[in-house]
């Protein structure tokens, strides 16, 4: 099912155009499936998303995908981790093709193997315009709670420090209360968010205390890919609307800054102090430490140097396996 429909989420929402970052996330990704003892799946697709909605979401069969929104919003590798791991969580699972067989089971059982054919270009249409529905609405409380676990154990293996998931899990709820944006396993069909981070916090607790693994958090890493990332701006491929452009910029704390001195200096409001705070994972009454890096909303369009080169569609008298269709390269 994700074969087939990973060039419908491509068309969607395009892939975010800068090499350097897709690479580091799929690197990310692939680590994290080779820390499993069963990945279930030979091959994993990781994928950058150009969309600013806060979200990130697996397809049957292994193809993962993070919005750039979201990866805006996160302030280590190690928060990149626990999502990446929470939506392998769903693929080993299999959790997503478990639902679209209750939606749809017997068209999905018609189809089966013939998803390459021409005739059923219509009804794979219908199935992943289905699955997608049946992604955002999300895979239930014991889903839900079952692919956490399975994320920060995953994280947690492959080095990184489970407790950063927990953090972000925080991030996201500020977010949400501020902006109104979730994402996906937020939504009504999920745990209660208070009893989703106590849950995971204790969980990652209890991982950590086995003492017996170094993990990090590879922040300086992590803010270093995403500097000059979009923020907010077109909701997808087809999104008409104007917005003025905005990206991600990191600043070095000075000594004597607080959160108010450099939303004055740096944004020319100091009313932005309290959106500074939040988008890195603080509170508005924490002093940020000299040295220290954070995430700022600057406007304006950043440079992306490293540009994807998208192709287009091969002609329709060639012949192209299923996860072909959509075409990319990087230069």
């Amino acid at each position: 099912m994700g074969q087939g429909a990973d060039p419908q989420v491509i068309a969607q929402y395009g892939l975010y155009p800068d090499k350097s970052l897709q690479i580091y996330v799929n690197e990310i990704g692939q680590h994290l499936v080779s820390s499993l003892s069963n990945p279930e799946f030979d091959k994993y697709f990781f994928k950058v998303v150009d969309s600013p909605e806060i979200n990130a979401f697996a397809l049957p069969g292994g193809y993962i995908y993070v919005t750039r929104g979201i990866l805006a919003v996160m302030n280590d590798e190690a928060e990149l981790a626990g999502v990446l791991g929470h939506e392998i969580g769903h693929v080993v699972n299999h959790h997503g093709a478990e639902a679209m067989v209750r939606a749809i089971g017997a068209q999905i059982l018609a189809i089966g193997g013939a998803i390459a054919s021409p005739k059923n270009a219509g009804q794979w249409l219908a199935i992943s315009t289905q699955l997608f529905s049946t992604i955002n609405l999300g895979y239930g409380r014991d889903a839900e709670l079952e692919s956490d676990a399975h994320g920060l154990m995953n994280a947690y293996e492959a080095g990184y420090d489970p407790k950063s998931a927990i953090n972000f899990f925080r991030t996201l709820r500020q977010q949400e209360i501020m902006s109104g944006q979730s994402y996906h396993s937020f939504q009504a069909t999920h745990p209660d968010t208070k009893i989703r981070i106590i849950k995971a916090d204790a969980l990652a607790d209890s991982i950590n205390n086995r003492g017996n693994k170094v993990t990090h958090k590879n922040r300086e890493n992590f803010l270093k890919h995403i500097k000059g990332i979009t923020y907010g701006g077109k909701r997808h491929s087809r999104d008409r609307r104007q917005y003025k452009p905005q990206y991600i910029d990191i600043y070095t704390v000075k000594e004597g800054d607080t959160f108010t001195s450099i939303a004055k200096t740096e944004l020319d409001d100091p009313k932005k102090d309290m959106d500074i705070a939040i988008l890195n994972g603080m509170r508005p009454e924490d002093k940020p430490e000299p040295g220290m890096l954070l995430k700022l909303v600057r406007e304006g369009k950043s440079e992306i140097r490293q540009m994807l080169d998208l192709r287009p569609l091969p002609s329709k008298k060639q012949e192209i396996a299923p996860e072909n269709k959509f075409h990319y390269k990087f230069r």
